[in-house]
């Protein structure tokens, strides 16, 4: 794991395996094609952003080598950024966003102690930097700003990252960030999680 520390808090990132990404690819192929396991998984409700599906990870599908890989993620995270050993690790949720053109989630934190976001799918217009801007990147923010507000900077409060697939991002779930709308073709899919963390 990378530990990257542009501000205080620190972020994470790693990489998910290929069967971690095919088995999550094949649940979320399954779930959006048939209307009964799109009802059964909507986590749209529970979630802020403006996203055409959103739905839950089940425990059968967590367990099946994605939870191993984000508990495994959380102590490289806590061992690497405090020198700390985790005791227990509670996921409390785990939920897929499949984010199309003009799509997007506002500034925003989580619940818990610990967040992350894994990328599963990146439409050829970010891969191939054909979208403008920040467009459908990932921005993570501190609150800090420098004052007065027409000196430099004097703290990096920002953050930026390009989704790859297979990237995994670890971070405090305190931390804020958003995601900015795309107009290409395809999809944006990534999976989230919150999680308690005894250390």
């Amino acid at each position: 794991m990378k530990v990257i520390k542009p501000f205080g808090p620190s972020i994470g990132k790693t990489k998910l395996k290929s069967l971690v990404i095919s088995k999550l690819n094949n649940f979320s192929d399954e779930v959006t094609q048939n209307k009964t396991l799109t009802k059964k998984y909507d986590y749209d409700h529970r979630l802020i952003g403006s996203m055409k599906q959103q739905f839950r990870i089940p425990k059968k599908i967590l367990k099946s080598g994605l939870e191993s890989a984000i508990n495994k993620s959380i102590k490289d995270y806590y061992k690497k950024t405090l020198g700390i050993k985790v005791k227990k690790i509670r996921l409390e949720k785990a939920w897929i966003v499949s984010q199309y053109a003009g799509d997007f989630n506002p500034p925003h934190l989580h619940r818990g102690n610990i967040s992350g976001v894994g990328y599963l799918k990146i439409p050829s217009s970010i891969r191939n930097n054909k979208e403008k801007d920040l467009a459908g990147l990932i921005s993570f923010f501190d609150g800090r700003v420098s004052l007065p507000r027409n000196s430099p900077p004097l703290v990096k409060h920002r953050q930026t990252f390009k989704p790859r697939v297979g990237d995994f991002y670890i971070f405090p779930a305190f931390l804020m960030h958003d995601v900015h709308p795309f107009r290409g073709e395809g999809e944006r899919r990534c999976f989230s999680f919150n999680a308690f963390v005894d250390a």
